[in-house]
């Protein structure tokens, strides 16, 4: 299998500023770094040391999260995200909707797909069963309907099976639309179907690649190889563990890199 260059997605670390996110991702061996975006809390420091980790450490920025379309209100807020990816050469938004009206999520990921363009960012619209856009079709016809050149789907293995789905699904679509894959481990069977147990699972209870049943390596057979992964390992008992970020970044990285070696 071809070798993956693996990023620290910024919700394994959420806690901690997006600077040491930076530091956090080169010491544990990672490739990239995501970051998360407050807006309300983000400066030009923060821009500034940003950069200055990425430039010392050589760590690029993967993405930046999470841009979350809301049915009626104003976007200035997600497009300030898209800018601060920008600043700090990220080279993906997050982007997830709350808007029942599939309309309403098109046009607005138009508006932030045609804004990313002067950024430099592709959006990546993910899915996910608490969410509004809850399958890879309804994420896929979305993107595919609004036609921008810099939107994409993102698929998270977890939201893939607790949506329904499979790996067959994915291997029938245009792999351009996914350019990079987040990945995280759970049994087979959901722990209920109801909001709070979809949500407590998806923030709190991730397994390690490898410590669950979900179908990764097959997944990754069937998209191009060398394709970034984000392991996104939200976890309790990870941040119970491993208080100090880059511990727990490193557990994520050296897990991460087994998996992968014992898919070789």
């Amino acid at each position: 299998m071809v070798a993956h260059s693996i990023s620290l997605a910024a919700g394994n670390v959420q806690e901690f500023p997006p600077a040491e996110m930076v530091s956090a991702a080169a010491a544990a061996g990672f490739d990239h770094t995501g970051i998360w975006v407050e807006p309300a809390e983000w400066s030009t420091d923060t821009t500034r040391e940003v950069r200055r980790r990425r430039d010392d450490t050589g760590i690029d920025v993967l993405d930046v999260e999470v841009i979350w379309i809301h049915a009626g209100q104003p976007t200035d807020d997600l497009k300030r995200i898209i800018d601060i990816g920008g600043e700090i050469d990220a080279g993906y938004g997050l982007v997830v909707s709350s808007d029942e009206d599939d309309e309403g999520t098109k046009r607005v990921f138009a508006e932030l797909c045609d804004h990313a363009r002067g950024s430099g960012l592709t959006l990546v619209l993910e899915f996910l069963p608490i969410t509004a856009v809850r399958s890879l079709d309804q994420a896929v016809n979305i993107v595919t309907d609004v036609g921008r050149s810099n939107g994409r789907v993102l698929i998270d293995t977890l939201h893939l099976a607790r949506t329904g789905g499979t790996v067959d699904a994915v291997k029938g679509l245009d792999s351009a639309l996914f350019p990079y894959l987040q990945i995280a481990d759970a049994p087979l069977s959901a722990p209920g179907t109801d909001y709070d147990s979809l949500l407590h699972e998806a923030v709190d209870g991730r397994l390690l690649p490898g410590e669950g049943e979900l179908p990764i390596g097959e997944l990754l057979r069937v998209l191009p190889g060398g394709l970034a992964l984000s392991p996104e390992i939200r976890s309790k008992v990870l941040r119970d563990r491993y208080p100090e970020i880059t511990d727990r970044a490193r557990a994520i990285a050296d897990a991460t890199r087994r998996f992968l070696a014992a898919l070789s």
